[in-house]
């Protein structure tokens, strides 16, 4: 009796020591897991409202509006000042944010000719999509939605017209992704996800803001000007790069067109940006803007992406070199393929992951039949006993 009381015991101590270490290897390969995705998995917002959100600093200066605003997003000005948000009142749409600092302005070494002095001789592709579908223009399309093909639709052809003038191969989808909802980007992930299987050099989501006409229509020097805002996502592992494209993009800007940026809005969604280094969020001017305005800005805008990607030589020390058509030696260092290398990376870690998976699978499985193995012996050594 005593010895079945044994082997029972034994038994249920294997049993309870595979399971912890089971336990164990889980929950040290979710917490593995979950430095690398649990941002992908944050709630979106969405874009219904037409109140204002004033963004005030901690000397009452009003430093941003914005459709929607929380704690932790962060507001980078054409200065690269940084500001976050640290607290909101949702009933009055104000807010106030920190100044957290400023990022360093690189230097940079103007070689061309101009903004439109494209490198024509190297294979360009860019994606485009627009995962609020409705949006338009009040002014010219007599309602701020559409439900169906709004007229940010027709900003998105202009901008794939503008990028094949400057030898690119464009891909647009207008794939719609109706309602107009926080559910919008995970419909719209999908179309991203094709975009990027064409091996396109960039991706961009084409939307307009919600807010007031006075905050991107500016006078300069006699002309209106609409401008255009940046958000990046910070709930994406790319997060970082995304960023820094935003900022290459800004400071490229501000050697040919300083008037086009309005700012970058660094807030706390994910806008499918996961997906890629070099995918950035355009809001093109606001629903209270004549589209006519939004579509004489969209040169400019294709022209700086085009000039930032492919004729923009990042120095070892973050200094940047504007060049028409780069050297052989200076191509390695063009931003477009500093961010791809990013994405590179990025790929050889999922790599590193997915080994990872396996090996902890083979490992479980291999524990668990080691284990069955050891209770059959002395089942089988216990039977023999007892049989003699």
């Amino acid at each position: 009796m005593c010895m079945i009381h044994s082997i029972f015991f034994n038994k249920k101590r294997l049993i309870k020591i595979a399971l912890i270490l089971i336990f164990i290897f889980y929950f040290i390969f979710i917490s593995f897991i979950d430095l690398t995705i649990k941002t992908y998995c944050l709630a979106d917002t969405d874009n219904n409202s037409k109140q204002i959100y004033c963004v005030y600093d901690t000397n009452n200066n009003l430093i941003f509006e914005g459709n929607k605003v929380e704690v932790g997003d962060k507001i980078i000005n054409k200065d690269l000042k940084e500001y976050e948000v640290i607290f909101v009142d949702h009933e009055n749409y104000f807010a106030y944010a920190n100044y957290n600092g400023k990022y360093q302005n690189p230097k940079v070494n103007k070689k061309s000719k101009g903004l439109n002095f494209s490198n024509k001789t190297e294979e360009k592709s860019v994606g485009l999509y627009m995962t609020h579908n409705d949006e338009s223009y009040v002014p010219t399309d007599n309602t701020s939605s559409i439900y169906g093909k709004g007229g940010i639709h027709d900003i998105a052809k202009e901008l794939k017209k503008n990028f094949e003038s400057l030898n690119y191969s464009v891909y647009l989808d207008e794939t719609l992704h109706l309602p107009h909802d926080s559910g919008a980007y995970s419909r719209s992930k999908p179309t991203a996800q094709g975009l990027l299987n064409k091996k396109v050099d960039a991706l961009f989501d084409i939307h307009r803001d919600g807010v007031a006409r006075s905050v991107y229509v500016k006078n300069i020097n006699g002309v209106e000007r609409c401008k255009v805002r940046i958000v990046v996502g910070q709930s994406n592992p790319n997060k970082d790069a995304n960023l820094q494209f935003a900022m290459y993009l800004m400071t490229v800007a501000e050697e040919y067109c300083p008037w086009l940026f309005l700012d970058i809005y660094y807030a706390k969604g994910h806008y499918n940006q996961a997906l890629t280094s070099k995918g950035l969020l355009f809001e093109m001017g606001t629903y209270l803007a004549e589209k006519e305005l939004v579509l004489n800005s969209v040169p400019y805008l294709a022209n700086v992406i085009d000039k930032t990607l492919f004729s923009t030589v990042v120095e070892e020390n973050n200094d940047l070199t504007i060049t028409d058509t780069p050297t052989e030696e200076q191509k390695e260092n063009i931003v477009n393929n500093i961010l791809s290398n990013i994405d590179d990376n990025k790929n050889s870690t999922n790599n590193n992951l997915n080994n990872i998976v396996v090996f902890a699978f083979v490992f479980i499985l291999s524990m668990s039949l080691i284990i069955f193995l050891i209770i059959k012996r002395q089942q089988k050594r216990f039977l023999i006993k007892h049989k003699n």
